[in-house]
């Protein structure tokens, strides 16, 4: 998993030589391998999820839940020795690095391939999505019809979704928008592996997006909702992308720095529409990371400034835009209060490592979380205390390190905040929901670590390669990609397994309980879905 890098930036690939600069390919030659990339990522998500809807067994029994986990596990298993043979076989007679970064969007593909067809498998038989018309998933069908009819919703919610929602369902599904959520949400729940990876790929080598990427996806996205979390995935990427073409401004003309900001004006303002409530908790620490980059920048000189600054300013003008009208809106209604208070409310505000919402299941009833071995703290989380440094120490002028280092302070002390004034003011303000940005940005840095580390270990192995005399033994770099490769599709395969499970119809209070009630509620006609219990709905 080696890669390049030079300066604050990392970079994916290497610059061509000034001999080659003749030999540079044209505008299609340079797109068509991203193309490549990013087409099978998507084709292999969707066309796995297609495969799991073929999965027949009744998802309201314990035993038709485990034969339905089995058979996406061989499914996951077959497709990846199939995706392995072919990436080899490319590898050996057509391009190497364009083999292997197929290889990886692909995989990226399969992993959540697998996440959105176990939720298939769940919702086998039902026409309705997870949690039925309950809570986030009844408004949004309600805002669905009222798109549809012409009448407002919701000026402070994200506009993007709730639209494409009712169009999805207006084309694919008049009159029924639950199958439209159901639907839409098992494709969204399988685009978000390329989603994220691609987002990654801006930074870092194929292999490295895809750790760092994807491996977040499961303990983060929940599948009731999974187009809140894509936008957190995919923000801190994009930010430090941001961060790291302010820093090299200098070698851009203004008009290329005009372009490039009104390129990133464009995808934030889709993002804010998209999911806005992540660059609320990012916000203070963007704000600090903008402070130290435009630092950077003046030291640079005033050609630097100028450009940065066009740069900046088209990123600004773009986006409000695009998004300014919302953000008018989102301003405006922010004193709204949040009064809701449920299980993660009562959980010892310093703990992140995972949480539970509203239905935390037989966990209710005992302690959590669970007493770490040290002072407290967990095996897992030491880990990342440990990545956080190790990236700190290595990689603190690395715009990603900053990004994600400061604005996990940003999320600690906003929730810090918020936690401290709920007893006096008796609000939420949904201050838990930054124990997934504090996640995220935890594993990111512990992943920019690991990153790190592998670049000072092959920068001297090289140097110790080129003072001996004897002859140095490299692993070849065909067998490194397969080893990574294999060994993520083991952590996704687990990750998948197990994630899916929570998921699977239970009447116990947890997760389990959001496809029960899409069993249990009746259909539009009265009717009742396949396998309610007895055959009668809740």
């Amino acid at each position: 998993m080696s890669a390049t890098a030079t300066g604050p930036r990392i970079i994916a690939r290497q610059r061509p030589s000034s001999d080659a600069a003749d030999a540079r390919p044209s505008l299609l030659g340079r797109l068509a391998p991203g193309a490549v990339e990013a087409a099978s990522g998507v084709l292999v998500a969707l066309g796995f999820t297609w495969i799991c809807t073929f999965i027949k067994v009744n998802p309201m029994q314990r035993v038709g839940q485990v034969s339905g986990l089995a058979a996406l596990q061989l499914r996951f298993i077959l497709a990846f020795v199939v995706l392995a043979l072919l990436w080899w076989a490319a590898s050996r007679w057509f391009s190497r690095p364009l083999a292997l970064r197929t290889a990886a969007a692909s995989l990226s593909g399969l992993a959540t391939g697998l996440y959105a067809g176990g939720v298939a498998v769940a919702l086998r038989g039902t026409v309705w999505p997870l949690n039925a018309k309950r809570g986030d998933s009844g408004q949004l069908q309600q805002w669905t019809g009222d798109i549809l009819e012409g009448r407002p919703i919701s000026s402070v919610y994200p506009p993007l979704f709730p639209h494409l929602l009712a169009r999805w369902t207006d084309l694919l599904y008049p009159g029924q928008p639950g199958l439209g959520l159901k639907m839409l949400g098992l494709v969204l729940i399988a685009l978000t592996g390329p989603a994220v990876y691609l987002a990654w790929r801006l930074l870092l080598p194929p292999l490295w997006a895809l750790a760092i990427g994807v491996v977040p996806v499961f303990p983060i996205v929940h599948a009731a909702k999974p187009y809140v979390d894509v936008v957190l995935l995919v923000l801190i990427p994009v930010l430090a992308r941001f961060t790291t073409s302010l820093l090299r401004s200098t070698g851009r003309s203004v008009r290329t720095a005009l372009f490039t900001g009104a390129a990133y004006g464009l995808a934030l303002a889709l993002l804010f529409l998209w999911y806005s409530g992540w660059f609320v908790w990012s916000a203070p620490g963007m704000l600090a990371v903008m402070v130290v980059t435009l630092a950077k920048v003046w030291r640079q000189g005033k050609d630097a400034v100028l450009r940065a600054a066009a740069l900046l300013g088209a990123t600004a003008v773009v986006f409000l835009l695009v998004a300014g009208l919302y953000l008018q809106r989102l301003l405006a209604g922010s004193d709204t209060p949040d009064t809701y208070m449920y299980f993660d409310t009562n959980v010892d505000p310093a703990y992140f490592a995972m949480w539970q919402g509203d239905s935390p299941g037989v966990i209710a009833n005992g302690a959590w979380p669970l007493p770490g071995e040290l002072g407290g703290v967990g095996v897992f989380v030491l880990l990342l205390v440990v990545g956080v440094g190790a990236a700190l120490w290595l990689g603190a002028a690395l715009p990603v390190v900053q990004v994600a280092a400061f604005c996990m302070l940003g999320a600690f002390l906003m929730r810090y905040w918020f936690a401290s004034h709920m007893e006096r003011d008796q609000l939420v303000q949904l201050y838990p929901r930054t124990s997934a940005e504090l996640l995220y940005c935890g594993i990111v840095l512990f992943g920019m670590a690991c990153y790190l580390l592998s670049r000072r270990f092959a920068a001297g192995e090289r140097t110790a390669t080129a003072e001996s005399s004897g002859r140095a033994v490299a692993t070849p770099a065909l067998r490194t990609g397969g080893a990574v490769l294999c060994a993520l599709a083991f952590f996704f395969s687990m990750a998948g397994s197990s994630t899916i499970d929570r998921f699977m119809p239970a009447n116990q209070g947890s997760w389990g309980s959001f496809a029960w009630f899409a069993h249990t509620t009746p259909l539009p006609d009265g009717t009742c879905p396949k396998f309610a219990p007895e055959g009668k709905c809740g």
